[in-house]
Parts: structure tokens; sequence; C-alpha cells
């Protein structure tokens, strides 16, 4: 599964070209710090506008999709950790049923109740 293929596989299912190259992120899990999971790099005004996040699993051959609306995160800077006006985020894979931000620096944000869909691949 790659970002075109998720993207158009989400817009099947909604029925509605929602989510394009521009509005969503796509991540794989990757290692880091004796952990994995995924890395998103949001910059800070793009919390003006709607965001999609697409984080797949190839492991357990799923992926989600994030969906935050325009605003919905006021003052990102004191939520994430960032760096250049962008808000570096790293939502651990150990937890699933947890989304979490679990970068030092940061409010521990969890993106729970923004996951809009899960889909099998």
């Amino acid at each position: 599964m790659n970002k075109i293929e998720a993207i158009k596989r989400v817009n099947e299912e909604l029925h509605a070209n929602l989510l394009n190259e521009r509005n969503t992120q796509w991540s794989t899990v990757v290692p880091y710090a004796g952990d994995e999971g995924w890395w998103l790099k949001i910059p800070l005004s793009g919390f003006r506008q709607e965001q999609h996040f697409l984080i797949c699993s190839e492991k357990a051959k799923s992926f989600r999709h994030i969906r935050i609306k325009a605003n919905t995160i006021l003052s990102p800077a004191t939520r994430f950790r960032c760096k250049d006006q962008t808000a570096d985020v790293f939502i651990s894979a150990k937890n699933v049923k947890r989304l979490v931000d679990t970068l030092p620096g940061g409010s521990k944000f969890s993106f729970d109740k923004y996951v809009f869909g899960e889909y099998s691949f």
C-alpha cells in the first residue's frame, strides 16, 4: 500500500474526493528510540485547514485515516514539540488503541477521537 492507493481507497469509500496530495500526509511504521511508530510533521499554519493523515502498518496490513478539521486544535505550538514552525509528532505503534504523541516536549496529545476510518488491505 502506498499514499496514492490509500487516498484512492478512502475517496472511493467516502464517495467523494475529500483527500488529495496536498491535504494528506502518509506515514508508515518506522523504528525510533527502541519503539516503533508513525512520524507526522505538520506545519503549524496547516492546523488552520482540514488535515488528513494516513498511518499505515504493513505488518497489520491496515491503515487508519485521521481527520482533523480546520481550527480544531488551537495553539498547536503548545501541544506538540515544534521546530521551525512545524509540529513534530511521533505516535507509538505499541498500543494501536491509543494513538498518542509520545515525544518529550509535547502534551501527550491523543489522536484517538480524530480517527475517521480504518482500512485493511
